[in-house]
């Protein structure tokens, strides 16, 4: 798989993890607090959800990528 490749995945999964947030934030309108403090709670589990070692391993890959990029930016 190229770099591109990994970085078109890891962007798609962000996509869909920022669509079901979307989803979620869409309902408050007609929350309780109580809905509303279980969806903070769940929000916050997922924003703090640790990465597997492969998720780890394309975001070091993704970062590594955009340094390098900038890097070239940088010598133009």
């Amino acid at each position: 798989m190229t770099n591109e490749e990994k970085i078109l995945s890891m962007l798609e999964k962000m996509q869909a993890d920022i669509d079901t947030l979307k989803k979620k934030l869409n309902v408050q309108d007609e929350e309780t607090p109580e809905q509303y403090e279980a969806n903070k709670k769940a929000l916050l589990e997922l924003i703090n959800t640790p990465l597997t070692p492969e998720e780890q391993k394309e975001a070091d890959e993704f970062a590594e990528y955009i340094a390098e990029m900038d890097a070239r930016k940088a010598a133009v």
